[in-house]
């Protein structure tokens, strides 16, 4: 072998050293519309084998930096800000990708961005020259085509008509294409399998005649109602032993909406165990539409109640920036379905801590017994048992998932571009209706019910919607009777139409007299001119220092009774018995009759 030496051979080692050009031409995306501006092309050059800088000579050689890609169109959102290139590709399959890179990942030397079209199956340069060069090409790169820009899933408003963002889909027509822009590049949960037909037949029929299944199915329609008619988001929770079907019917809900190729409608649920700053991301990615969260058993206890109060709010942590200022507030609106095999009540109670009224209307808790000695079920199809039928769900929603939703936004939409205004007045025309028809037997409901009941209207309403559009196998009035079943259910575990508080205070004032009816409430004794003459010096002190009652709750006396009976009236303070009660509510509840509590002792 001849070695050289000087010049010449230091040259050579230099032409050596650079990367080799791809051997094997990709075929370049489709459409070609993008071509480069004059200044772009005196200093880069698009080849059949990719994106080249040219060198600094004839223009010929020069340095090779990406596989062939196009700019489809630059993005920004409806205010004018967060601007991005719309980049499309082929991988090494000849399959075409399509994503949305902000701008501000152009900063440097793009290694998150280059991270993201390389796992996409574009080929780049690693040399240092080539990726300062690629950042300096993306960062002057420019195109006349525009599109719009969103950086969350759910409804938006373009020129006064709304859009619904789904992923890499949209629906509705507004002037120019949207495109969702995520900083993150998560796969999208909204994946499809199968077709809708098929959905139809293997997973929605089989909900027929099962309340819990056809109510879980409908969330994932009432969820982009919520938006259209003003309503604020919210949740329930399928509550009950382990192997009743509780799983069963999240996978049922979640399959109208999305999935996984390696996990069909599973891949679309996302689990209790997560910190609050994860669920706020799952939040944001799934606004105007269900969430399915699976063991409830799992959150911190700490934290169950903060996250229910986060996720139906629709808002995240209010967070400060680098430079001290604001950051802006992540905002939504979501649905969720929530199981575990205990209560959020259950769960505060593990952290010592109350729960609130508010929690309680915001994630309602649900019984996930149906109560027909099947667990959730209550009609299995013809199949041999309540696990054999939910085996058949579970293969049907592995296969068949994430077409039922596409298809209730495509009519959706069509309803809305005709007429917007009239339409969204009849859906709460239908939910009012809904709401009167079942609190017709209740005309004392307090507001708390009221607003439960409609939630639950919601659903059925968006059931009957896609039944009426020929997206799901269910009888008119199927879906709207399963919401009724599952309302009066949680009415009746309830115990009452009135405020919660009240009912709570209650409850805790009778297991503070049962533990505590003895030794912290004083008893309240009157004496007779009769008893005068037999009072002798031992017993001439007053009574509450002969016999003190530590850290005393009140008062107790032994009278007769309502129906002539005796026993025990309490007088309690309510601020030292009730405490995170004592609202004037709560105070009305116990001051009645005559300001005391009534205890009737055993009669054995």
């Amino acid at each position: 072998m001849t070695t050289g030496k000087g010049k010449p051979a230091v040259k050579r080692a230099i032409e050596a050293a650079k990367p080799a050009t791809p051997s094997v031409p990709q075929t370049p995306p489709e459409p070609a519309n993008f071509t480069p501006p004059q200044y772009l092309r005196d200093r880069f050059a698009f080849r059949d084998t990719g994106l080249w800088k040219k060198g600094d000579d004839d223009g010929k050689g020069g340095l090779w930096l990406a596989a062939p890609f196009t700019i489809l169109a630059e993005t920004r959102s409806s205010d004018g800000a967060g601007w991005g290139l719309l980049i499309a590709w082929r991988d090494r399959d000849g399959v075409k990708h399509e994503e949305v890179f902000p701008r501000s990942m152009f900063i440097g030397e793009c290694g998150e961005l280059r991270q993201r079209l390389a796992d996409g199956g574009l080929s780049l340069n690693g040399s240092a020259p080539a990726r300062q060069a690629f950042a300096e090409f993306l960062n002057i790169a420019s195109t006349p085509m525009r599109a719009w820009s969103v950086s969350r899933v759910g409804w938006h408003e373009f020129e006064g008509r709304r859009v619904f963002v789904l992923g890499p889909r949209t629906f509705g027509q507004v002037g120019g294409r949207v495109v969702l822009q995520s900083p993150d590049g998560e796969p999208s949960p909204f994946q499809s399998g199968g077709t809708l037909a098929g959905w139809r037949e293997t997973v929605s029929r089989l909900c027929n005649g099962n309340s819990r299944l056809l109510f879980a199915a409908s969330m994932a329609f009432a969820a982009p109602l919520l938006g259209l008619i003003g309503e604020d988001g919210g949740g329930f929770n399928y509550r009950g032993s382990s192997r009743i079907g509780k799983t069963t019917a999240l996978r049922v809900a979640v399959s109208a909406l999305g999935g996984s190729p390696s996990e069909g409608a599973s891949g679309a649920i996302r689990q209790w165990r997560a910190t609050g700053n994860a669920l706020e991301a799952v939040a944001l990615g799934h606004s105007d539409c269900l969430i399915g969260l699976d063991e409830m058993a799992q959150v911190d206890p700490r934290e169950a109640g903060e996250l229910s109060y986060m996720l139906a709010n629709g808002s995240g942590k209010s967070r400060a920036g680098r430079t001290g200022l604001a950051r802006p507030t992540a905002r939504w609106r979501v649905l969720f379905l929530s199981t575990g095999e205990i209560s959020l009540a259950d769960i505060n109670a593990e952290a010592g801590r109350a729960t609130k009224a508010g929690q309680e209307v915001r994630l309602v808790d649900l019984s996930g017994d149906a109560g027909a000695g099947m667990g959730l079920f209550e009609d299995i199809h013809n199949e041999l048992s309540a696990g054999d039928f939910a085996d058949l769900l579970k293969h049907n929603t592995r296969h068949q998932y994430g077409t039922a939703l596409p298809a209730f936004l495509e009519a959706l939409t069509a309803r809305l571009g005709a007429s917007p205004g009239d339409f969204i007045d009849q859906l709460r025309d239908r939910v009012a209706a809904l709401v009167c028809a079942w609190l017709e037997a209740f005309p004392g409901a307090g507001g708390q019910v009221r607003s439960v009941a409609r939630r639950f209207a919601i659903v059925a309403v968006a059931g009957e919607m896609a039944s009426e559009w020929l997206i799901t196998e269910w009888q008119k009035g199927a879906a709207s009777g399963a919401a009724q079943a599952c309302f009066r259910s949680w009415l009746t575990e309830r115990g009452t139409t009135g405020a919660r508080e009240d009912q709570q205070a209650v409850t805790q004032l009778r297991a503070f007299i049962l533990q505590h009816g003895e030794s912290r409430f004083v008893e309240w004794k009157e004496r007779t001119p009769n008893d005068a003459s037999q009072v002798d010096e031992s017993d001439s002190q007053p009574l509450q220092q002969k016999f003190r009652t530590m850290q005393a709750a009140g008062w107790r006396r032994w009278e007769a009774l309502d129906g002539g009976l005796m026993g025990w009236r309490y007088y309690p303070n309510v601020r030292r018995v009730c405490r995170g009660h004592e609202g004037p509510a709560s105070a009305r509840c116990f001051q009645a009759p005559r300001g005391a509590w009534v205890h009737h002792p055993p009669t054995n």
